[in-house]
């Protein structure tokens, strides 16, 4: 019987997942002496942004608990069963280096995966690159986290630029403009609008561009003034709390511009805070669409929904990925602990992953595929881009 033992750096996460269906809980004789191999995570737990954080941590754990049940995962010989230790940072940076620090120092942990605030991750990565610690970022999204030269530093998940470069070309097509924003104000935001003014042509006009803190509900001076600039669609770069609070506030203020949303807004969660009527015709860029037909895909909704009660999530998605990208690193490596080794496997690393391929380039960027979702007119979702990867409602 093939065991996750021998899964290789090429395997599938979607060949993994057969696997684990196909045996039974662990996988391996009770006899053999299994030791334990820990991974460092830095999320949100607590905070504003708990509630993404989450997400990220059900993938992290559903990866944990996949390769444990099937008997742990095997380097040069040996067999080891998998832990984490997990520090909530609450997206705030002096936790996040202070977590980075105890993870490298006091937990001496091979690899370090996660954070879910770019800010956060830029405080981490220069600790990680001080003490050898290879960091895997899963959600961050900041393009110049990859564009310092820090080694030491991994991204899974498209950044800002590969987000907003197919979302860019798919404005354009629709030639949508005056094109208005309201956005955080955060780096993810701000960068969010200024990759658009580089990637839009010139044909593309910009209406007004408002920017919102965290706990900020009241979005009417920004709809007051978007309506005044005659905009023909409206670019929300926001989670799914203040995404909600200013799609209402939009359609019950008369507005039926073209909503464009983030990938934190093409989820069921999303729509049980709304209705398809609030939502019909928006679309959204996309790292991950839950119920896409593509197997990758179909096999991991179908794991996540069995262990957590509710549809599956990009974040959740990404994080999975995360965890075996690494395991299998160190199967490359030959070690568990030598963090040089694990990082220069990681460099050169090949996995077909749940939300795609991923390799990481010289940046250390992975470059997995992005879509576009739309919102119809019955509460379900639609791939209209990538072209060859287009479906219909139900399909999103």
């Amino acid at each position: 019987m093939t065991t996750m033992k021998q899964i290789t750096t090429r395997a599938t996460a979607v060949a993994a997942l057969a696997a684990l269906a196909a045996m039974p809980a662990f996988g391996v004789s009770g006899a053999m002496a299994q030791e334990t191999v820990t991974l460092g995570i830095v999320t949100a737990q607590t905070g504003p942004l708990a509630a993404p954080g989450r997400f990220q941590m059900n993938g992290f754990d559903l990866a944990v608990q996949a390769i444990n049940e099937a008997g742990g995962f095997e380097v040069d010989g040996e067999t080891y069963m998998l832990d984490l230790q997990v520090y909530d940072t609450r997206c705030n940076a002096a936790e996040g280096a202070s977590a980075m620090q105890r993870l490298a120092t006091v937990d001496q942990v091979p690899v370090v995966l996660g954070e879910l605030c770019s800010p956060v991750a830029a405080a981490e990565a220069p600790i990680a690159a001080d003490f050898g610690v290879p960091l895997v970022l899963t959600v961050p999204t900041a393009p110049n986290l990859t564009e310092q030269g820090n080694e030491w530093l991994f991204r899974v998940n498209p950044n800002n630029f590969q987000l907003n470069e197919a979302l860019a070309a798919f404005v354009a097509e629709n030639g949508w403009s005056p094109l208005s924003f309201i956005a955080w104000n955060n780096d993810a935001g701000r960068g969010g609008v200024n990759g658009m003014r580089e990637l839009l042509p010139d044909d593309v006009e910009f209406g007004y561009v408002g920017y919102f803190n965290v706990g900020e509900v009241d979005f009417s001076s920004h709809i007051a003034n978007i309506r005044n600039e005659g905009s023909e669609a409206i670019m929300l770069l926001m989670d799914e709390e203040p995404g909600a609070l200013a799609i209402r506030q939009i359609r019950d203020a008369g507005l039926d511009a073209q909503l464009v949303g983030t990938l934190a807004m093409g989820s069921s969660r999303f729509l049980d805070r709304l209705n398809a009527e609030y939502l019909d015709g928006m679309a959204q860029y996309n790292a991950f669409p839950p119920n896409a037909p593509i197997p990758r895909i179909e096999e991991f909704s179908a794991l996540y929904e069995a262990a957590y009660g509710e549809e599956s999530h990009g974040f959740a998605a990404q994080s999975y990925d995360g965890i075996f990208v690494v395991i299998a690193a160190m199967q490359a490596a030959g070690t568990v602990s030598d963090s040089a080794a694990i990082r220069d496997a990681l460099a050169e690393i090949s996995w077909d992953g749940v939300i795609g391929p991923i390799m990481f380039n010289e940046n250390n960027q992975a470059e997995p595929p992005v879509y576009i979702t739309q919102w119809c007119d019955d509460g379900t979702r639609r791939i209209l881009f990538p072209d060859d990867l287009a479906a219909d409602c139900g399909f999103g």
